[in-house]
């Protein structure tokens, strides 16, 4: 049973230009030679559809199949999801969308001990003030949004939803 034909739909630029960076992959994996990646190129930047995609990547592995071709492959011959992988991903993405308290503590702290101290033991007024403009601008304001959404997550508003 085949199942439903997959809807198409017109193709944006950067799926165009995920498509071509798939088909470099497989060149450099060694699947395509370069005539073929030539060909199929030339054949992806001339796609209109999701549609137009989906025989360039018929022979190669599912990694390498941008996200249109992938979507207009039908369910029963796309394979099992890794969930493994997908969790890796997601975990990847909210460690990057976090607070970085951590490295603003480090940044401020660096300064302190490199800069700070030296400036306050020779007890220059300039030096000082200088070094305190400076450490205020660049770690002050870092400083309190990474404590500002430490605790805008651990205490929500009514109707907030929280994330992680």
């Amino acid at each position: 049973m085949a199942g439903p034909e997959p809807a198409s739909y017109r193709l944006s630029d950067g799926e165009r230009d995920e498509a071509l960076e798939s088909l470099r992959t497989a060149v450099q994996e060694g699947r395509l030679t370069l005539d073929e990646h030539e060909e199929r190129s030339a054949t992806a930047l001339r796609a209109v559809t999701n549609l137009d995609l989906v025989p360039l990547f018929e022979d190669l592995p599912d990694h390498l199949r941008p996200r249109p071709a992938a979507l207009a492959v039908p369910a029963s011959e796309s394979g099992p999801v890794d969930l493994a992988a997908t969790a890796a991903k997601v975990a990847r993405k909210k460690k990057k969308d976090g607070d970085n308290l951590a490295g603003v503590l480090g940044w401020g702290g660096f300064l302190l001990f490199v800069w700070g101290v030296p400036t306050f033991v020779s007890g220059n007024i300039t030096a000082i003030s200088v070094f305190l403009g400076f450490f205020c601008l660049m770690v002050v304001p870092g400083l309190i949004t990474a404590v500002a959404r430490r605790h805008r997550r651990q205490n929500p508003g009514p109707g907030e939803v929280t994330r992680g």
